[in-house]
């Protein structure tokens, strides 16, 4: 009675009016972190289930742990085959999947609003009893290695996995997400299953859930989330590691073009500077509009694509610069992308950051479209501890970016060292 009754004092004090639709917070007594958004519309239900730990909790022995655990999730549980599971979702219309990163596991899932006591009755039992049938952990890492393998076909791909082996030397996000293709093999069904009892933890969760539906009508189904065990409290570990100045390393590897990447030091995602650092790489690297583009490809021609990107992390900030070019313009386009990027110095138009903002807020609305996405959002700004109201707040702050917020970004990051990496034929 009584966690009821602090079940219930908590959807009262989170029961918000979002953006014109009605919004619920709550903390349920395991843990599990609930968002749910009505909206109107078409009768669709989307959510995102996160799960705080990734591969950064592999140990490089067994690189690759936390993908493999999460692909079995969906091979079955105590009442739902793998067949049952994947046709019920594909019947209404929707899917199941999951994904492992860095920092964080997930599960996405839509469904049409009738189908979504039965969804969460499947997912639930996928959560609390799945089989991890032994046969399926040699298939999927069958495929896991095949994946491995088929980046290292893939320029860019293969130039990030080299990449990130120098950007995070020493901490366990040198290697991909997938693992490594010698400790693949090395990963038993009791690995699974000790990771598994790790992440099926409510203090891990946050499950962010947008649809059709009133709360009040979906409050029953959702207590199916009460059921997940409350195990220790998690926090993510802090790691402080600046990338420096080392010379290019050069790879050499079967291919028609170079492929090219600077990384140099970005604020992590609960940095000040993490919105302002943005708008600047949305001005460096995104699109036909940016500094990159514009002068290495159209001023220059000498890219085959060309641009930057600024992952979100929790820890070790980072962004990059790239480049494919033809292998006898390799040096040229080096020294090419280093010159954009000291440019950033020498100051930046009004216009650029206009367009810059422009273009970070219309990809943000557009990815806003559908409820998974919604769903997405709202649960990842919670799992990386921005609270779900960035999800409101978020254009609106980019908007509020002036050329003051941008001039001491140079010499805080870009002007503290860069890792480089080359691979040519």
């Amino acid at each position: 009675m009584v966690i009821r009754l602090i079940l219930i004092l908590n959807i009262c004090l989170f029961y918000l009016s979002f953006g014109g639709e009605n919004l619920v917070k709550t903390v349920y007594p395991n843990g599990v972190t609930l968002i749910y958004k009505e909206t109107e519309g078409k009768g669709i239900i989307g959510g995102s289930i996160f799960i705080k730990g990734g591969s950064f909790e592999d140990t490089k022995e067994k690189a690759g742990l936390t993908n493999l655990t999460l692909k079995l999730l969906l091979q079955g549980s105590k009442n739902y085959s793998q067949y049952e599971i994947s046709k019920f979702f594909e019947d209404s219309g929707g899917f199941i999947s999951v994904s492992t990163s860095e920092d964080f596991s997930e599960i996405d899932f839509a469904v049409k609003v009738e189908d979504f006591p039965k969804a969460l009755a499947i997912i639930g039992d996928i959560l609390n009893n799945p089989k991890f049938p032994e046969d399926k952990l040699e298939q999927e890492k069958n495929n896991v290695v095949a994946q491995i393998k088929a980046k290292k076909e893939e320029g860019f791909a293969y130039g990030f996995d080299q990449l990130r082996k120098e950007i995070f030397k020493g901490t366990n996000y040198e290697y991909s997400p997938l693992g490594l293709e010698e400790t693949i093999p090395n990963i038993t069904i009791q690995d699974v299953l000790n990771r598994w009892k790790e992440l099926n933890n409510g203090n891990r969760m946050v499950i962010s859930i947008v649809g059709d539906l009133e709360y009040k009508k979906a409050y029953e189904y959702l207590k199916v989330f009460n059921s997940i065990p409350r195990g220790k409290t998690f926090n993510y570990v802090q790691i402080d590691k600046k990338i420096e100045n080392i010379p290019c390393k050069e790879i050499k590897r079967e291919g028609a073009q170079s492929t090219i990447m600077i990384a140099y030091n970005a604020p992590t995602v609960k940095d000040k500077d993490y919105i302002p650092f943005r708008v600047l790489n949305s001005i460096l690297g995104s699109g036909f509009t940016s500094r990159l583009f514009q002068e290495l490809r159209e001023k220059r021609g000498l890219a085959y694509a060309v641009g930057s990107f600024f992952p979100a992390r929790i820890n070790i900030g980072t962004v990059v610069a790239y480049i494919g070019t033809d292998p006898k313009k390799t040096q040229e386009s080096v020294s090419g992308i280093k010159k954009v990027v000291e440019s950033l110095k020498e100051g930046i138009k009004e216009e650029e950051i206009n367009t810059a903002k422009e273009k970070i807020i219309g990809g943000f609305l557009m990815d806003h479209q559908t409820r998974v996405k919604q769903a997405y959002y709202l649960g990842w700004f919670e799992t990386v501890g921005l609270g779900y109201q960035m999800d409101k707040m978020y254009t609106d702050l980019v908007k509020k970016v002036k050329s003051k917020d941008l001039e001491p970004l140079y010499d805080k990051y870009f002007n503290q060292g860069s890792t480089c990496i080359v691979i040519k034929p």
